[in-house]
């Protein structure tokens, strides 16, 4: 006797991964978007603009 259970995750990319895996790769990616933009506000005027925008929507 078998026993199958319907879990909506089978065959997905989310079987796999759990949350600590979405977890480092999302802070990973605002990590990166901060540090390229803080980079950017030394070399051009229209990225300091973005930059200030952002840190308004937080």
């Amino acid at each position: 006797m078998s026993c199958n259970h319907n879990n909506i995750f089978d065959d997905t990319t989310f079987e796999f991964p759990r949350t600590g895996f979405w977890l480092v790769h999302i802070f990973g990616a605002c990590f990166l978007l901060l540090l390229g933009m803080r980079m950017a506000v030394r070399r051009a005027p229209l990225p300091i603009i973005a930059y200030r925008m952002f840190k308004l929507l937080r």
